[in-house]
């Protein structure tokens, strides 16, 4: 299910949220997951991470559209 929507570029994205972290680190990363209707999949790192996993996804929630946009956008891009 998604956590929300995102209109970019007359495509409109399915967006869901995570927290990952890699082994061996103390620290939870924010990452997001950008599905278009045509099933394309983009998952990106957002600039965020705390030893503590509710913390990550309190960040999330307190993202803005222009955040979620900006870095689709730069994913896309580059």
């Amino acid at each position: 299910m998604a956590w929300r929507t995102l209109a970019l570029d007359n495509r409109e994205w399915s967006v869901s949220v995570a927290a990952e972290r890699s082994p061996g680190s103390e620290q939870w990363r924010l990452v997001a997951a950008f599905r278009s209707p045509d099933t394309r999949r983009v998952w990106v790192p957002l600039p965020f991470t705390s030893p503590s996993k509710a913390a990550v996804y309190a960040r999330a929630d307190a993202l803005s559209h222009d955040d979620l946009a900006t870095a689709l956008r730069q994913r896309l891009t580059g």
